[in-house]
């Protein structure tokens, strides 16, 4: 996943799993570290779709999910646990994300 939807993802797992579309824009307009521009925000939003299709059993999983109607995204509690842990993990060992592959 690019840096920019991980950044995406954890602020999603940060507010309790969801978020308008115009809270995840403001929020990484002026972003210090992560900062993603509002006309680019929608091409960095549709790469979730890539983990969307690798948290179900199914690959049709509606554990993350993107609402266009009410213009929101949101996941499912129990993916939010996991990835509240998953982000944890990552803080506490981050020489674990950046080795090189064996």
């Amino acid at each position: 996943m690019v840096p920019g939807a991980r950044a995406v993802l954890r602020r999603l797992v940060e507010v309790g799993g969801t978020a308008s579309y115009e809270e995840i824009q403001d929020h990484f307009a002026v972003h210090p570290e992560t900062p993603i521009d509002p006309k680019r925000i929608g091409g960095t939003l549709t790469s979730i779709r890539a983990v969307r299709r690798r948290v179900g059993f199914d690959n049709r999983s509606n554990l993350l999910e993107r609402d266009d109607r009410r213009r929101i995204y949101w996941i499912e509690p129990a993916l939010l646990e996991g990835l509240k842990r998953a982000f944890d993990f990552a803080d506490a060992r981050p020489d674990l994300l950046r080795q090189e592959p064996a």
